[in-house]
């Protein structure tokens, strides 16, 4: 592969750098890449290099009965990943927006938005454990895969409002929940989480469903679906359905449908939701939150109880989630699909971007106008 030349300007004079990429780099390569050419839209061919090769190096499955092995090779990957966080945090702190939505990455569907008003957590979480605690005396699979002390200190005091979609470890995080309340900062919820984090019960906001509200630099229009532990098919292709657990009710998940504005640009995720919401969508785009960015549908087997609706809608800018969820097979979902296929055309139509751990990319208006 011929190796690209970033420039950089430096008083009057031009200085040019070589910085190699390919599929295969070691993380540490991974990780200069990163810096060299974060997520824009000019580095397309650097950007599916360097996320097809950190898929080589995620590929540990966090599990009840893992091996040594698994986790002698997750040791460089945590080390990598606490870096990223690290840069990531330092972006967050010293951005300074002035119109927009700054969107920075960090663990699988983890988000942080910031914009001129407010800085807002959606479905933040740290790390492959039980988020019942404090991740050190919650992590039952023993991976140490989560935050340092003073990262999740720091994010708490960057983060003005956090959502959470569902009960899910991928999808909340009691470290950051505890933290914020105790500040006074808003965390909205399902109440289903309310029996799980009991210390926090009396602080953590259930949203008012159906009902447009604000929270600081948040609005939010929501709808109370769930996330059934149990599907069958429905005998149309390969879609299946949720089906409640009668037996065992608490292992099916409240899930909260949001549609949030910041800075006047709308986000819908919902985590993952087997409810049918295409008429709560109908309702929110009436309400004036038309949906400009998209990241979780949240609907079983994809978008299909939503698909009329939004054909309507379409396109939507996309955020991709759930990348490198690693108590799922295989390191998680992989990110280097992202950049190929129909996602890189997509990519190069400048109505995706995948970002990884500690990156960060700007949403403007511009960004997202093809989808008003």
């Amino acid at each position: 592969m011929r190796l690209p030349v970033i420039f950089f300007a430096l008083g009057s004079s031009l200085f040019a750098q070589t910085v190699p990429v390919s599929d295969s780099m070691s993380l540490n390569e991974i990780g200069n890449a990163m810096d060299a050419y974060p997520p824009r839209w000019e580095f397309g061919e650097q950007r599916a290099a360097i996320t097809a090769s950190l898929d080589k190096h995620i590929t540990v499955h966090v599990q009840k009965g893992w091996t040594i092995l698994s986790k002698r090779q997750l040791k460089p990957v945590h080390e990598f990943y606490l870096k990223r966080m690290d840069i990531g945090l330092d972006k967050l702190e010293r951005t300074v927006v002035t119109s927009g939505v700054h969107a920075f990455k960090f663990y699988s569907s983890s988000y942080v938005f910031k914009t001129a008003h407010g800085t807002v957590a959606v479905e933040f979480s740290q790390g492959p454990i039980n988020n019942g605690g404090e991740p050190e005396t919650r992590d039952e699979y023993g991976s140490g895969f989560y935050w340092r002390p003073d990262q999740r200190e720091r994010l708490a005091k960057l983060v003005d409002a956090y959502i959470i979609t569902h009960r899910h470890h991928d999808h909340s995080d009691y470290s950051l929940a505890k933290r914020m309340t105790a500040a006074g900062k808003p965390v909205i919820c399902p109440a289903q989480l309310k029996t799980i984090w009991k210390d926090l019960a009396d602080k953590l906001i259930v949203p008012d469903y159906g009902k447009p509200q604000k929270f600081g630099p948040l609005e939010i229009f929501t709808m109370l679906g769930s996330q059934m532990s149990r599907n069958e098919p429905t005998s149309v292709g390969t879609e299946r359905c949720g089906v409640p657990n009668t037996e065992n009710p608490e292992r099916d998940s409240e899930t909260v449908c949001y549609l949030f504005k910041l800075a006047g640009i709308t986000f819908i995720t919902c985590g993952e939701n087997h409810v049918p919401a295409d008429e709560w969508l109908r309702q929110g785009v009436a309400a004036g939150f038309k949906p400009n960015v998209r990241m979780s549908l949240g609907q079983f087997q994809g978008d299909r109880a939503m698909s009329a609706a939004l054909k309507t809608l379409k396109p939507v800018f996309r955020l991709p989630r759930h990348e490198y969820e690693m108590t799922h097979a295989g390191g998680g979902n992989r990110t280097g699909q992202l950049m190929q296929g129909s996602n890189r055309k997509a990519f190069d139509n400048h109505e995706v971007m995948p970002l990884l751990w500690g990156e960060d990319f700007l949403i403007t208006d511009e960004v997202v106008a093809f989808t008003r």
